[in-house]
């Protein structure tokens, strides 16, 4: 028995609609399926009473024989509403995972579009009681169990929102009777090979009759275990604050705290760095490493986690990937040019580049071995002066230098200029995505 009758049903959306900027854009994750479509459908009529820009997007998996027409099902339902859609074409690479997850995982890649903006997302009751049921049995822990918000940060720029968790998929349903909404109908859905399928069609209704307001008593459950992460993140950010004085991670105040913290603190600092979380496990082995080692490492997936002089680093490949000096590239060009449209910007320094040395041709690449740069009256090596200025380790072959076109090595970005070429009131080039990899100068 439905306990939101389908015109009511908008009435209990539209009182619970946030109340946000009339510029804020709303992009509805539309797969064709009943829940996006009654979504939209919503959202579409709420345009009658506020005001926001309106989008949706389908994402094409191409796993489904009928993901051609689920494509065309969406333009023509979007077209209709007046509603902009962008079909978004993804490889679903599992990379070690399920299927589901591998879809899933693309799925919010390409939310991830670089647009300021809020997801919308057709989540229900059902939904909401299979994720709790299937964390429970694949030991997720109070993150799992606690299932879905209703909010959630995607990254900086996204916010994920699911305004239907509310209501049951009988309930949309109903709705979608009552507006004469058609849907497209995915055929893997009816497959009880895919945990959640079985879940979804056989052991959950034996549940429900089994066990009298089964439903409500499971979103009680849920909701509870909100409450208690909710203050669990809060506690543990107030204490990451104290160990994290001017954002850096102070290995030494983290020793201060009891073991199941110090873990949970490493967790939330990967968490706040990085997407590759290593397992709970991994964590706790470099917990005990780092409970009395002055160096340690952990593998990530795109990197490594490294605490050296007493702070934490996550180094990623990918991200010194990107930077055009590396891999054994290099930038030529006016210098003052190569810098600014690289990243880096001019700060006023004594014994910095002059002007005139700035006009001129020059070379930007990554450190290698060999280089050398005047200090004093002598050559140092630029390995030996990223080892004093305690570049991290595992940085330093990344690290940018600047060479007139007669190879002779003018700056070390960040830190130094060559004696024979330094004035007293000059410019230091500065990277400031490298300054956190700086333990100490």
């Amino acid at each position: 028995m439905s306990q939101v009758s389908p015109d009511s049903l908008f009435k209990s959306f539209q009182a619970a609609f946030p109340d946000l900027p009339s510029h804020t854009v709303f992009e509805v994750g539309l797969s064709g399926g009943l829940d996006s479509v009654v979504l939209l459908h919503l959202l579409h009529r709420m345009r009658e009473f506020r005001y926001f820009d309106l989008r949706a997007v389908h994402v094409h998996h191409g796993l489904s024989t009928n993901a051609d027409s689920w494509a065309k099902f969406c333009q023509d339902y979007c077209q209709r509403l007046n509603v902009a859609l962008r079909v978004c074409r993804v490889n679903v690479e599992k990379q070690g995972k399920g299927l589901e997850a591998a879809a899933r995982a693309a799925r919010y890649q390409a939310f991830s579009d670089g647009l300021k903006k809020i997801i919308v997302l057709a989540h229900h009751r059902n939904d909401q009681i299979e994720t709790f049921m299937l964390s429970a049995v694949r030991g997720g822990g109070l993150r799992g169990m606690a299932a879905m918000p209703v909010w959630r940060d995607l990254n900086e720029e996204i916010q994920i929102w699911r305004p239907i968790l509310a209501f049951s998929r009988q309930e949309l349903v109903e709705y979608a009777q009552q507006w004469g909404l058609s849907f497209v109908e995915d055929e893997s859905n009816e497959d009880s090979g895919y945990l959640r399928n079985w879940m979804r069609n056989q052991a959950l209704p034996q549940w429900q009759q089994r066990i009298p307001n089964f439903e409500q008593q499971i979103c009680a459950n849920v909701r509870l275990l909100q409450e208690d992460l909710q203050l669990l993140d809060e506690l543990i950010e107030s204490e990451y604050q104290r160990i994290s004085p001017n954002g850096i991670f102070s290995v030494s105040l983290w020793r201060q705290c009891t073991p199941l913290l110090r873990r949970r603190l490493l967790w939330y600092f990967l968490r706040k760095q990085t997407e590759s979380l290593p397992s709970y496990h991994s964590i706790a082995d470099f917990a005990r490493v780092l409970e009395t080692a002055d160096q340690a490492q952990l593998n990530l997936s795109d990197g490594e986690l490294v605490a050296y002089r007493d702070k934490l680093f996550v180094c990623q490949e990918s991200e010194f990937q990107k930077l055009p000096w590396c891999n054994g590239s290099e930038v030529r060009g006016r210098l003052k040019d190569i810098l600014l449209e690289n990243g880096f910007v001019l700060l006023p320094f004594k014994g910095g580049l002059s002007e005139e040395e700035l006009e001129k041709q020059a070379v930007l690449r990554s450190v290698v071995k060999g280089d050398v740069i005047h200090s004093g009256e002598r050559e140092k090596s630029v390995e030996k002066l990223l080892q004093e200025c305690h570049i991290v380790p595992l940085v330093r072959k990344y690290w940018p230098i600047i060479l007139s076109m007669g190879n002779k090595c003018l700056a070390v970005v960040n830190l130094r200029v060559g004696s024979d070429v330094q004035i007293g009131e000059g410019y230091l080039p500065v990277h400031e995505k490298l300054a956190k990899y700086i333990a100490e100068k």
